[in-house]
């Protein structure tokens, strides 16, 4: 049955996350855009309706490369999906690729399942959708719209979605760890940074079969660094409460 691998992260914040770019000599790189759609209606409560039914829409406009866009269902299911998707990898429109992945997402205890097909976008697009200039539905490509209809279990118009203010994100070449007596790790940084809010995520990509010797390789690396992982709820969760609070003029939760 088609498993991609397991994504282990470990996630510090506050004055965690400066001690940590300090700790780790993380040089000054230019931030990215990372926009989130959510359905949002101003004068009601700060809810997430679309992160709450384990989907979440991302556009990320980048310095270099190619800006994109990812479709995520989280926690997901092999089941919603079809025999297609299942045998899905990848896919291409020209010169812009799309790619489908089935893996786990290990946060500490947490552990679900990520169904998530990113499609590289047209130059200029993420930033004009943000802008007003463009519909929402501009943004996916026709792959995505045809996985929201057929996996999502909901129907959704994407063209009521709300795009949220931005968030700064600056993300790092992976770089080495090799711990005695530990397995050694390709580690990615990426930091977020909106408003109050201020993360810094270590992660990794392997295989299931060493995922728990390499999650534990990961924790030591943190800690023999002095450094205190958060325990709170996911970035993801608490940077969505906070933009749609401000995008429907509410007090902050």
């Amino acid at each position: 049955m088609r498993f991609d691998g397991v994504e282990v992260k470990v996630s510090l914040d506050g004055e965690h996350t400066v001690k940590a770019v300090e700790a780790l000599n993380l040089p000054d790189v230019d931030p990215w855009k990372i926009f989130f759609l959510e359905d949002v209606t101003s004068g009601l409560s700060a809810g997430t309706p679309l992160q709450d039914r384990q989907l979440i829409l991302r556009a990320r406009q980048k310095t270099k490369g190619k800006d994109d866009v990812t479709v995520k269902f989280r926690p997901g299911r092999r089941s919603q999906l079809t025999d297609a998707w299942l045998g899905t990898t990848t896919t291409s429109h020209g010169n812009l690729k799309s790619e489908f992945k089935v893996e786990a997402d290990w946060a500490g205890d947490r552990r679900t399942l990520a169904l998530s097909l990113t499609a590289d976008r047209p130059k200029d697009l993420v930033a004009g959708v943000a802008a007003g200039e463009r519909s929402v539905r501009a943004l996916f490509t026709d792959d995505q719209k045809r996985l929201l209809d057929q996996c999502a279990g909901f129907p959704l118009n994407l063209d009521v979605l709300t795009v949220l203010p931005p968030i700064a994100a600056r993300r790092w070449p992976t770089f080495a760890v090799n711990e005695p007596h530990r397995p050694p790790l390709d580690v990615r940084a990426e930091r977020w940074t909106v408003g109050d809010l201020d993360f810094l995520e270590l992660s990794i990509s392997v295989a299931l079969e060493v995922a728990e010797e390499a999650q534990q390789a990961l924790l030591s690396f943190v800690a023999h660094r002095g450094l205190k992982v958060g325990e709170g709820p996911s970035k993801t969760t608490q940077v969505l409460q906070l933009l749609v609070a401000k995008a429907a003029h509410l007090p902050s939760p």
